[in-house]
């Protein structure tokens, strides 16, 4: 299997693999956008990248890019940040968490561009963010050290699919998020990797996306996808967008569906939620079709 290798000079990949730079924005941007399709913007998680999501992991599936593009019939646009752990230590945090605060200063010249491009193209659709574990502590750094714009509304929405970021005092720079743009955090307590994921934390702390105790963003959304039964294969819980996981789970498809695709979210105590904890976490209604799979699990390289 051909490795792609991190390089600073190029952190935005499409899924044919080809590596772009800032400056190559505007071009590559009008070729996305060509294809008429919704566009994800997504920030991976820990892990080689950016082979992991785009050719395939030795210990893992991989291939998120592929995935999101093939199953929500989209468009993928990945920002690469140097997220390896060290040699063969699949539970070592602390090397990628030291590289987080460079991602976020590339993360912020990414969105200054995207900022030039959403004025020439105002009747472009805007892309969904969606950031995945450990990439949301990409984006904590890039709101505390100001590399995030003050602009609004970059994105028609952003989500944080089981944040790696620690829960205490997430609240502060989330909220600075939320001013600016619609955000969503998924919570799922039944996450085996993050249960496992404590190299590098502070004792007493945990990740963001097995749920929290601690104050929450006042401006944020919460879902919380917990509890919804068989959990598929080892490590599907903790899926970009759990579609071997929870395939099946009607509401749970309809949510990620919405957000990712810009259409408007819908979180109803009538229909598609159980209950609303904390006036924020919206806990979603258990709804298991397993003959009517409403994901798209779809044929990947190398299937």
């Amino acid at each position: 299997m051909s490795k792609l290798h991190f390089n600073a000079d190029t952190p935005l990949y499409t899924s044919d693999g080809k590596a772009w730079r800032i400056d190559q924005f505007e071009a590559l941007m009008q070729g996305l956008e060509a294809a008429n399709k919704p566009l994800i913007f997504f920030v991976h998680g820990r892990g080689k990248e950016p082979s992991k999501s785009l050719k395939g992991g030795i210990f893992t599936k991989g291939l998120a890019v592929h995935k999101l593009e093939l199953g929500y019939d989209a468009k993928v646009l990945m920002f690469n940040w140097d997220s390896a752990f060290e040699g063969l230590h699949f539970l070592d945090r602390e090397l990628p968490l030291s590289h987080t605060e460079a991602g976020a200063k590339a993360l912020g010249a990414v969105l200054e561009a995207l900022i030039k491009h959403n004025a020439a193209q105002p009747k472009a659709p805007k892309m969904a963010m969606l950031a995945h574990s450990m990439g949301a502590v990409v984006v904590e750094k890039a709101l505390e050290k100001a590399y995030w714009p003050g602009v609004k509304n970059l994105f028609s929405a952003v989500l944080l699919t089981q944040p790696d970021a620690d829960d205490e005092g997430h609240a502060l720079w989330l909220n600075r998020l939320a001013q600016r743009e619609k955000v969503y955090v998924t919570f799922n307590a039944d996450d085996q990797v993050l249960r496992r994921a404590t190299d590098g934390r502070v004792p007493g702390r945990q990740a963001l996306g097995l749920g929290t105790e601690q104050p929450l963003a006042p401006l944020a959304t919460y879902i919380d996808i917990g509890r919804m039964g068989a959990l598929g294969q080892k490590d599907e819980d903790h899926e970009v967008f759990g579609k071997g996981a929870m395939n099946g789970q009607v509401n749970v498809c309809q949510f990620f569906e919405q957000v990712l695709k810009g259409q408007p979210v819908l979180l109803d105590l009538a229909s598609n939620v159980d209950g609303v904890e904390r006036e924020l976490i919206y806990r979603l209604k258990s709804r298991h079709e397993p003959s009517k799979p409403c994901l798209k699990i779809p044929k990947l390289p190398g299937d």
